[in-house]
């Protein structure tokens, strides 16, 4: 049915001449790599883009804005959806929160820290706090299947009438409990060699101060995207992280080559990502204080890498595409040597 109307478009505008047209207009624009606004410009009559730009996925909101330019209104993605099913709504096109819908299944939540546990304690919706993350774990309609869906998730507070992101269609003398949520981060993400229990937040809070802190040291670099593994055959342990880079203000690879020389140059400025990683978890610079583990290894990989990780490697496993989310633990040997052949080596 949508190929049809492609098509009757098509015809509509001159057929071959309007293709051939088209694909001259989107090959130009698209070159402009460091013009803003190229869905606006392919697309003029386009109001607003929607994707999932809160927590976890935040690192990619400034490279999608740069996309949608000043024309176009960016949105959290409209629902909160699993292969098991659409368990939220958006709360609100100003936030990353979502509603928990108590019609789609029945909702348990477990601590973050009891979360470790093979039987956690779970919580009511009843019994949860505002400002805390919890683990869900939902039961189907029909209850017959309970699991954990393997995302954390923030309750950051609950729906009230006070609220003005949520208009309520009508008044109420008593609002139910509906708490409101955002994605936190996925518990396959977490890293603990010996207990220090390093969440994605952790190393998101951690890249966004270096990248604060390089800036002092006239270094202007953006984090394109990051991904770990634990070391386990070096001894202490040690994390393992591998960084792309981007410059701040341009797409050009010549200004981010210039870049990455200066911090591939000097130690010092290399380990303010340890540093950093001490001041977002306190548990694991305990740990480094105690000799338990060795400090964090940070390489620079080629730009592209992460795409091309993504598209010949993770669409190859058979995944969905739409069911792809961002890896942050390298658990597989092969990608993890993909990594390291993709590392840029300092000249010196």
């Amino acid at each position: 049915m949508l190929n049809q109307a492609l098509e009757n478009t098509t015809l509509e505008y001159g057929a071959l001449s309007y293709r051939t047209e088209r694909v001259h207009h989107i090959r130009r624009e698209s070159l402009k790599i460091n013009t803003l606004g190229l869905l606006h410009r392919l697309w003029p009559q386009l109001v607003w883009v929607s994707t999932t730009i809160g927590d976890s996925c935040s690192l990619y909101k400034k490279e999608i804005k740069f996309y949608c330019g000043e024309k176009l209104y960016l949105i959290n993605f409209s629902g909160y959806d699993t292969s098991e099913g659409d368990f939220t709504s958006l709360a609100s096109v100003h936030t990353a929160e979502y509603f928990l819908s108590p019609t789609t299944a029945f909702f348990e939540f477990i601590k973050e820290e009891d979360m470790h546990h093979v039987q956690s304690k779970t919580l009511l919706t009843s019994e949860i706090t505002s400002g805390h993350r919890y683990e869900l774990v939902c039961i189907t309609d029909s209850g017959l299947i309970r699991y954990r869906i393997g995302d954390v998730d923030t309750c950051t507070r609950f729906l009230s009438e006070a609220d003005d992101a949520v208009l309520l269609a009508f008044k109420k003398t008593e609002i139910p409990r509906i708490p409101l949520i955002s994605i936190a981060y996925r518990t396959g993400n977490l890293l603990s060699i010996s207990g220090e229990n390093t969440t994605e937040q952790h190393v998101m809070i951690t890249l966004r101060q270096t990248v604060q802190k390089w800036k002092q040291h006239g270094i202007y670099v953006d984090i394109n995207d990051f991904i770990l593994y634990p070391k386990l055959d070096a001894f202490p342990a040690r994390y393992v992280m591998f960084l792309e880079l981007v410059h701040e203000n341009s797409q050009h690879d010549n200004k981010v080559i210039n870049q990455q020389q200066k911090i591939l140059q000097n130690n010092e400025i290399m380990s303010e990502i340890e540093q950093q990683l001490c001041e977002a978890n306190h548990i694991y610079k305990d740990h480094r204080d105690g000799d338990k583990l060795d400090p964090i290894t940070c390489i620079l990989v080629r730009t592209e890498t992460f795409s091309i990780f993504l598209n010949k490697i993770l669409v190859n496993t058979h995944v969905s595409i739409v069911q792809i989310k961002p890896h942050r633990v390298l658990k597989n040997e092969e990608h993890i040597q993909f990594f390291y052949d993709s590392r840029i080596v300092n000249p010196n």
